[in-house]
């Protein structure tokens, strides 16, 4: 019977589905990485934990990697691809909807200043509720930096704000948009200088790290506020930082960092303005009851011989480990 490898935890309607043919082993969240079983594992199951060429020399009977969701940057498929170990991920299902739903939380958090609101009620500070302002998502410009999956979800969510929806993604011609009711920006700058409200999702590469720079910063309305949902690198930090120190934007709801966790000291911490969430904009129920049935799936596509629809090193299918 082949081993299965939780390095995060997963939904149990998933994990329960696997543990009917396989053997699992599940990894205490707060465990070593160099966990025991490792060595064990014929397939190994990952959510924020890394895989990378070392850790894959320890374990000579892996055959799969497995992503519990979409994003990928924390697996090594070169490494892997070297190795003739198998690499897939599960996007789809409601984890799409969900990532959309928590970049909206974060731009109605921001707007309304709720943490403010929150902290005026509790700290029985009711008058100081004059001296905040808050703002309207209604009626927004919606600047959407990638259009895949989860930004055309949001697309519609925006449309129900009546926001002017626009996008940014080089792969995705203007007619497509259209289709979404969505404009089309040319350039970033473009974007950027438009939206109310700026939304990144995009994967993290190496033309997408640090996108949102100084110079990218420098380009957004002054009471304009961004929203990160999709990797910390997206961003760099410290411009950010500098960029709400100095009140050149309006805010920012930032669900991803750079590192991550943030460091203790983070100066975003300090800043008015800014909403902090960690990194569970995708993590509802739903959605990882979906991706553990995805994995689960998956899982068993690959040890019937099935080749799995979301396979991302096809090219060694057929070279696979027995």
């Amino acid at each position: 019977m082949q081993t299965v490898f939780l390095a995060d935890p997963i939904h149990e309607v998933g994990r329960d589905r696997l543990a009917k043919r396989f053997t699992v082993v599940s990894r205490e969240p707060s465990a070593d990485p160099s966990a025991t079983h490792l060595e064990s594992a014929d397939i190994l199951v990952v959510r924020t934990f890394i895989a990378n060429g070392a850790l894959m020399d320890r374990m000579p009977r892996l055959k799969l990697v497995l992503k519990h969701g979409s994003g990928v940057d924390n697996i090594d498929i070169p490494a892997a691809t070297e190795r003739r170990v198998l690499v897939g991920n599960t996007p789809g299902g409601s984890n799409a909807t969900a990532v959309a739903e928590g970049a909206f939380a974060l731009m109605l958090t921001v707007l309304r200043s709720t943490r403010e609101m929150d902290a005026c009620v509790r700290d029985n500070r009711y008058a100081d509720r004059w001296t905040i302002q808050l703002r309207d998502l209604w009626g927004a410009t919606l600047g959407l930096v990638g259009f895949g999956k989860i930004a055309r979800i949001a697309a519609r969510m925006g449309r129900g704000f009546d926001m002017t929806v626009f996008a940014y993604d080089p792969f995705v011609s203007a007619e497509e948009m259209k289709a979404h009711d969505v404009r089309k920006a040319e350039t970033l700058d473009e974007l950027l200088g438009a939206a109310d409200v700026v939304s990144l999702h995009v994967g993290l590469s190496t033309s997408t790290a640090h996108l949102i720079n100084e110079d990218a910063l420098s380009k957004m309305k002054k009471r304009a506020i961004l929203i990160n949902t999709s990797r910390g690198e997206v961003v760099d930090e410290n411009a950010l930082v500098n960029a709400l120190r100095d009140k050149r934007i309006g805010g920012a709801g930032l669900d991803v960092f750079d590192p991550e966790p943030p460091a203790k000291d983070s100066p975003l911490f300090d800043l008015p303005g800014v909403v902090l969430s960690p990194h569970v904009a995708g993590v509802t129920e739903a959605s990882m009851r979906d991706m553990a049935l995805n994995v689960a799936k998956f899982v068993e596509d690959f040890a019937d011989a099935r080749e799995p629809a979301t396979l991302l090193n096809k090219q060694i299918w057929s070279q696979r480990k027995p």
